[in-house]
């Protein structure tokens, strides 16, 4: 029997939105919509370069939660969404709740992250998808899903591929440690955990170029080394105190 506190993405944040007045959700990485789809929002943005979205799952889901009815959805890469759809989140208003689960390198994730930033409510959460690979051939550092040119060599490889998602973590924690909280729960291939916990300014969104050469450098042998330590690392039961501690914030705001 799965234990209660072991949480899927999905569950977290549904249970997030269930107890907050939060609204917004983006969805970077939607692809097929198994975990965009199911979400109970009111504003619901998914993007994603490559949509695979059965038209059945989206019936059917539709009829699940009829307010899937106004997702709006961005078939472009997350780079793009956020150069050039400003207005469109200028008007949707703060962010509540933002999912990574787009390309898995570390550039790409990072942006994802340092970008959602600026327009997420300053109570809110991002989460980071496949955040603690299992293996050396899962966390392989490829800028695109792995070829079968870059699996030679590679032992172990079973089409789970986590990148190097892993070392946003790590910048994370080395850059903004005093802005943001962010930690690693060891549960649905590591969800990151992103809150902020003081105003950042545009400069702390800006990528620092030569720490991020040099965590780029490191390996998932530095990794497993001092995981704990690098990560952050929290057992399953910490996505509980994650949804209490947002909670208990979201009514401060409600009673101010």
């Amino acid at each position: 029997m799965k234990n209660k506190i072991d949480m899927n993405r999905i569950e977290l944040i549904q249970s997030i939105f269930q107890k907050t007045n939060f609204q917004t959700y983006l969805e970077i990485g939607c692809e097929a919509g198994k975990s965009f789809l199911p979400i109970k929002a009111k504003y619901k943005t998914a993007v994603d370069p490559f949509f695979q979205i059965p038209l059945k799952r989206k019936a059917r889901w539709i009829i699940q939660v009829p307010k899937n009815l106004n997702n709006k959805y961005f078939t472009e890469e997350s780079d793009t969404f956020f150069l050039t759809r400003t207005g469109y989140l200028e008007t949707l208003g703060q962010l509540d709740i933002v999912l990574v689960d787009g390309l898995h390198t570390f550039q790409a994730s990072l942006n994802d992250v340092l970008n959602s930033l600026k327009y997420l409510n300053k109570d809110g959460i991002i989460i980071m998808h496949d955040c603690y690979p299992p293996n050396k051939a899962a966390a392989l550092p490829t800028k695109t899903y792995p070829k079968p040119e870059d699996l030679v060599g590679v032992e172990g490889f079973t089409d789970q591929w986590y990148g190097d998602v892993w070392k946003t973590i790590v910048y994370l924690r080395r850059n903004l440690s005093e802005l943001l909280d962010v930690c690693v729960i060891d549960t649905d291939c590591g969800l990151g955990i992103v809150r902020p916990k003081a105003p950042l300014a545009k400069s702390d969104l800006v990528v620092d170029e030569k720490s991020f050469s040099a965590i780029d450098r490191l390996t998932y042998d530095d990794l497993i080394q001092d995981i704990r330590s690098m990560l952050n690392l929290k057992n399953a039961d910490h996505a509980s105190t994650v949804i209490k501690e947002i909670v208990n914030n979201n009514k401060k705001v409600l009673s101010t």
